[in-house]
């Protein structure tokens, strides 16, 4: 699949929904899917080289000489972090290294949908066992198990590209929400 790369805040912004375009001082045929990746700029507290997630690039318009601005649908699909060294061109990455997550856990109202789903479920099977406080692996369905096990994984994947984490995002990221066991 076609990547880009992009400074960390950028990629950031694009991650909570913030931003729907970035400014090259070059254009491109490619219309589709795009991984968009953070470049390996140290600042702390923001990913280094890492793919974070994939957009749908629907138009690049140019604005000015040697001003392009690369437009994205608003949907973002988060992908499970990894290695890249993205560059300011676009560049090719394998599918194989892309696996999307079931929301976009980045997203705070999409995390919250995200919870919420899990928490009713659990709510309502505690209903039905009150005598039980934690639920057997066996009887999770596997979408949610999916979900509640995919933000975990992906906080703990995300937290290994940030460059100098700050204390919020160590305590934030290296803790366990769901203790999902493997069936």
């Amino acid at each position: 699949m076609k990547a880009i790369g992009m400074e960390p805040q950028v990629l950031i912004d694009i991650l909570v929904g913030a931003k729907i375009g970035v400014v090259y001082p070059f254009g491109t045929e490619h219309r589709g899917d795009l991984v968009v990746t953070s470049y390996a700029l140290k600042q702390s507290g923001l990913p280094s080289s890492m793919a974070g997630a994939v957009v749908q690039l629907e138009d690049v318009e140019e604005t000015a000489p040697g001003n392009f601005v690369w437009k994205f649908n608003p949907e973002v699909t988060l992908i499970r972090p990894f290695k890249v060294h993205g560059t300011m061109e676009l560049f090719d990455v394998d599918d194989a290294l892309i696996k999307p997550e079931p929301t976009n856990w980045f997203n705070v109202e999409a995390e919250n949908a995200g919870h919420e789903k899990i928490s009713t479920w659990l709510d309502s099977y505690f209903a039905e066992h009150p005598d039980l406080d934690r639920v057997p692996r066996q009887e999770i369905p596997e979408e949610i198990a999916t979900l509640a096990s995919s933000f975990d994984d992906w906080r703990s994947a995300y937290f290994e590209f940030l460059y100098k984490p700050t204390k919020a995002q160590k305590r934030e990221l290296r803790t366990k929400r769901y203790d999902i066991e493997p069936l």
